[in-house]
């Protein structure tokens, strides 16, 4: 049996597509990179917001088509599966043969098994007791080889009022630390140099009475020479935790910290649990303790009830607070959350407009503190060799990243030179824009 995966939306979907090559594998399946190939066509949705999953259900349409070829395959929806439309999914999406939820990748083979039988089969797979990490362990990387994403938890305990995660992937659930540091001790063997650890609400991680911080300690021990983290909650988080995580020199000073907005009655509305002066001390102190921090966020323009003067408010802080990177969303109403019924018919228009203007902001703050690092010598991991006429910059062979930059994220150095994609290399920066870096590679540096 030959199967073509198609994976859509964010790293921990990326990663449950990982898994899930391993577990096909495991059962004998042979993965096709052609659809006309296949005898399963599967797609690992993304419904976070209401766009990414009109994007999964296009996907479907056009993998469907492969169904009228000589092979007849079946089609399997799986991953971020929008729980409030499972009582339509079947009807609305009859082109699809099964669908599979979060963490089911691991009854595929059983599943498979059952088409050789007459029984009849449910087109939507329950979770039931199946393994939400299975095939973490050994799976098959497809990042470049030097990197890779790995997951130590799955879900949200959260009520953010904006937010479908909890709806979509279900209450936190905590990977066993043993099987996180058994992974990236593998993963070392394998010529991996940089971990980024996901979870939704990494802070919030439990193995009994192991915590995050205990899970950071022992992967230290592994040999990995770049730890990364996503995402911390700021109503989790304190100084201390990020002193006590950066007391290693493998842990990237990068933080993905989405504050979300900057007014506490909105922050209230959101149920974030922290209001601005948290914010602005959270800020503060970490930037006081750790100045070469790296800090990203996120935040939402135009959330239902959002006044002119709070939008302001939130403009102004990003003014005066300048993130070195930003994410900026427009809101959306996203079905089954408690802020979608008080979207107002004009929401995504004044949204869509508060976003562009909060862009160009952070454009400015991007573009200072990216020129923080001119002349400064950085240690850049080379992810790949740079196209001719790819970028302005001249002489550029390299590309990578430096301790402040996520993979797809936030951006590259460009750098002159024969490093080789999945080296560390130092780089003398000499010219900075909004979002990329140019530097020289210094002479017999490479690690």
């Amino acid at each position: 049996m030959k199967a073509y995966i198609v994976t859509l939306g964010c790293p921990k979907n990326l990663v449950d597509s990982e898994a899930t090559h391993h577990v096909l594998r495991g059962s004998g399946c042979e993965i096709t990179a052609d659809p006309r190939a296949a005898d399963v066509l599967m797609v690992g949705a993304c419904s976070f917001l209401d766009a990414s999953w009109q994007e999964t259900v296009e996907e479907t349409r056009r993998l469907a088509r492969y169904k009228r070829g000589a092979r007849r395959p079946r089609l399997i929806l799986m991953g971020c599966l929008p729980r409030h439309r499972q009582e339509d999914l079947e009807s609305t999406l009859p082109w699809v043969d099964h669908f599979l939820p979060t963490g089911a990748h691991g009854r595929l083979p059983e599943l498979f098994a059952s088409w050789q039988t007459d029984a009849p089969l449910a087109r939507t797979i329950a979770l039931g007791d199946a393994d939400r990490f299975a095939g973490m362990e050994g799976r098959e990387l497809l990042t470049p080889a030097h990197t890779a994403y790995v997951k130590v938890a799955e879900g949200c305990n959260r009520s953010c009022t904006f937010c479908a995660i909890p709806i979509i992937r279900g209450r936190q659930v905590s990977r066993s630390a043993d099987a996180i540091v058994r992974e990236v001790d593998g993963l070392v063997a394998r010529g991996v140099r940089e971990v980024t650890l996901l979870a939704q609400d990494i802070v919030s991680y439990r193995d009994g009475a192991t915590r995050f911080a205990d899970v950071v300690d022992r992967l230290t021990g592994t040999g990995v020479e770049w730890i990364r983290i996503f995402y911390l909650h700021p109503a989790g988080v304190t100084v201390d935790h990020i002193a006590r995580l950066f007391e290693h020199p493998s842990v990237c000073r990068y933080l993905e910290m989405p504050v979300q907005h900057a007014s506490s009655r909105v922050l209230e509305l959101m149920k974030r649990s922290y209001d601005r002066p948290h914010v602005e001390k959270l800020i503060g102190d970490i930037r006081a303790a750790f100045p070469d921090a790296v800090i990203r966020s996120e935040v939402i323009a135009g959330f239902p009830g959002e006044t002119e003067t709070e939008f302001e408010e939130l403009k102004n802080f990003l003014s005066d607070f300048e993130f070195d990177s930003l994410g900026v969303f427009p809101y959306s109403p996203e079905p089954g959350t408690e802020a979608a019924p008080l979207a107002a018919a004009d929401t995504a228009a004044v949204a869509s407009e508060r976003a562009a203007e909060l862009s160009a902001v952070q454009e400015a703050a991007s573009f200072g503190a990216r020129a923080r690092f001119r002349d400064k010598t950085l240690r850049v991991l080379v992810d790949r060799t740079v196209e001719p006429d790819e970028t302005e910059y001249d002489a550029c062979t390299r590309a990578g990243r430096f301790y402040g930059q996520a993979l797809d994220i936030d951006g590259e150095v460009y750098l002159d030179g024969d490093t080789p994609p999945g080296e560390f290399v130092e780089v003398r920066i000499q010219d900075t824009d909004v979002f990329d870096l140019r530097g020289e590679a210094l002479p017999a540096s490479i690690s």
